[in-house]
């Protein structure tokens, strides 16, 4: 679960972008933003299938689990950027994901601390 909290916080941190120290802090995360993403995705997908090692009931453990796919592909659509072939569609990529990131980064969180609590 602590990995799905993870994925939000990260998803969640454009939103500080204006604040000189979480700049730097969300330009080190981005390297580390597909690791995460790989490890949230797969957690999501033993969460929902239910092999995560919580007791967790079908409905938390549904919403923790879907959100965590979510939060994982969100995380890993960084790779399309990395693979891109020129910066403009790098840049359409980010316009069109960018809105999204802390919305699900929030959903994410929330299902997160259901599931845990």
């Amino acid at each position: 679960m602590e990995f799905l909290l993870l994925g939000g916080m990260v998803l969640i941190m454009s939103l500080m972008r204006k604040i000189p120290a979480m700049a730097d802090a969300e330009k080190a995360l981005t390297g580390l933003q597909i690791p995460i993403g790989i490890v949230v995705f797969v957690v999501g997908i033993s969460t929902l299938v239910g092999t995560y090692p919580f007791a967790l009931t079908g409905g938390e453990r549904a919403f923790a689990g879907i959100m965590g796919l979510i939060a994982g592909v969100m995380l890993l659509v960084n790779l399309l950027k990395l693979a891109a072939k020129t910066p403009e569609s790098s840049e359409k990529i980010s316009k069109v994901l960018t809105p999204f990131q802390v919305p699900v980064g929030i959903v994410t969180i929330i299902a997160t601390l259901i599931a845990m609590f």
